[in-house]
């Protein structure tokens, strides 16, 4: 008994040993717990130090930032003295800006920015706009204005290619070109225009009983052909005898339009292979008479032909024939056809394109043919605008109003 109580009180004893070696352990772990907690809340109140300090100084810079804020924006302010000692009343008108001195300085600076920009406008436009700049240029008289026409007489068109069948008879064609109108609207302007053409080579000064009266320009597409063709009929018209004859050569445009079946012409009359009756078109029974330029092959020496004694001869014969011979010229710059036609004709009518062409080529192209200048019976401003001639002529500019001439029939 004393043998097991003694291995009883050995196992106590073994088991008091563990539980005092467990206490102990669990003592030095609580003692390292409690300085852990110790260092933490010394941690906790050294943060909460920090922060407390990190608050301060953050509202001591923004404090800062804004009085440095409000001091730069108080540099820009006027620093003034005033005080408010009573509201301002509102104003019973506006005192800026300047209303009429405003006005004024505008209107002066408008009127001299006009004035400028129409002189340098007119030292540029070197153009013939009205009949006082071509006599006062050419020192030559204008006989004519002729007005510009925009709309075609007639529908029916003429197919230029198209040739004269056998037997068919040498008709002029009437197509809707504008010397028709001559015919068509007797009481136009257009049509009082070719009378003072008329009456300008009647009163030519000129004693001979038949008169051959040369059309030129001094460039192309000028319409002296149309002009030349008007004349020509408004001579039948009134019962004269009259004929016109297309000398450009090189560019037949007349023929093109009045006769475009034509094969026969004025080459095939010199050269001697047809009469000058089986080439001659009319208008007609007792209208006008044409003779076409019809060439099959280019033409290089065409004031040859011009100068030519058979020319000198069929001038001759239409002088004999006929009371008016209309000689439809080439242009004076390209060409220098028109100087070898001064034995032929009685005087020259020279057109201008109203606004188009140059003053200095019209000088430069008359003074290289002096015999033409001499020889020059007016000239016809062409292609006018007249709802813009009055503004060139402002003391005329009654004289081209359309009313004063309605009163007389005139239709446009």
């Amino acid at each position: 008994m004393f043998q097991e109580l003694r291995r009883y009180a050995e196992t106590y004893k073994s088991d008091h040993e563990i539980a005092k070696h467990r206490q102990e352990s669990l003592e030095a772990d609580l003692a390292q717990a409690v300085s852990q907690s110790q260092e933490a809340n010394k941690a906790q109140v050294t943060l909460s130090g920090l922060e407390s300090s990190a608050q301060s100084f953050r509202a001591l810079h923004d404090n800062f930032l804004q009085r440095y804020t409000e001091s730069v924006q108080q540099q820009s302010f006027p620093i003034t003295e005033a005080r408010v000692i009573s509201r301002a009343a509102r104003p019973l008108g506006k005192s800026r800006p300047k209303t009429m001195l405003v006005l004024a300085l505008a209107c002066i600076g408008g009127i001299g920015l006009g004035t400028g920009v129409g002189f340098i406008r007119e030292l540029m436009d070197r153009v013939f706009r009205t009949t006082g700049q071509v006599e006062t240029a050419l020192k030559v008289p204008s006989v004519a204005l002729v007005p510009l026409v925009d709309a075609a007489l007639s529908s029916e068109t003429v197919d230029g290619h198209e040739l004269l069948a056998p037997g068919e008879s040498k008709s002029i064609a009437r197509d809707g070109s504008v010397c028709w109108m001559v015919a068509e609207q007797p009481l136009s302007r257009f049509a009082e225009a070719i009378r003072s053409v008329k009456l300008a080579t009647d009163l030519n000064g000129t004693n001979k009983g038949h008169k051959v009266i040369g059309f030129t320009s001094a460039l192309p597409n000028e319409g002296k052909s149309t002009v030349a063709a008007a004349l020509a009929l408004l001579v039948a018209q009134v019962g004269g005898k009259v004929i016109i004859v297309d000398c450009d050569l090189r560019n037949p445009s007349l023929s093109r339009t009045l006769a475009p079946k034509a094969t026969l012409g004025i080459v095939d009359v010199l050269a001697g292979e047809q009469s000058l009756d089986d080439t001659i078109w009319r208008d007609g029974p007792g209208g006008m008479a044409f003779l076409p330029a019809v060439s099959r092959s280019p033409l290089f020496h065409t004031s040859e032909i011009l100068a030519s004694e058979p020319v000198k001869q069929l001038i001759y014969d239409l002088r004999e024939s006929y009371d008016y011979v209309v000689v439809d010229l080439p242009p004076l710059a390209p060409l220098i056809d028109v100087r070898a036609t001064s034995h032929l004709v009685d005087g020259y009518f020279l057109v201008i394109e109203w606004g188009r062409t140059k003053i200095d080529v019209v000088q430069h192209a008359l003074n290289s043919a002096p015999l033409v200048y001499e020889g020059l019976l007016g000239t016809i401003l062409n292609k006018a605008k007249m709802e813009f001639v009055g503004r060139y002529e402002m003391h005329r500019s009654k004289y081209y109003n359309n009313k004063h001439f309605a009163r007389y029939g005139y239709t446009d």
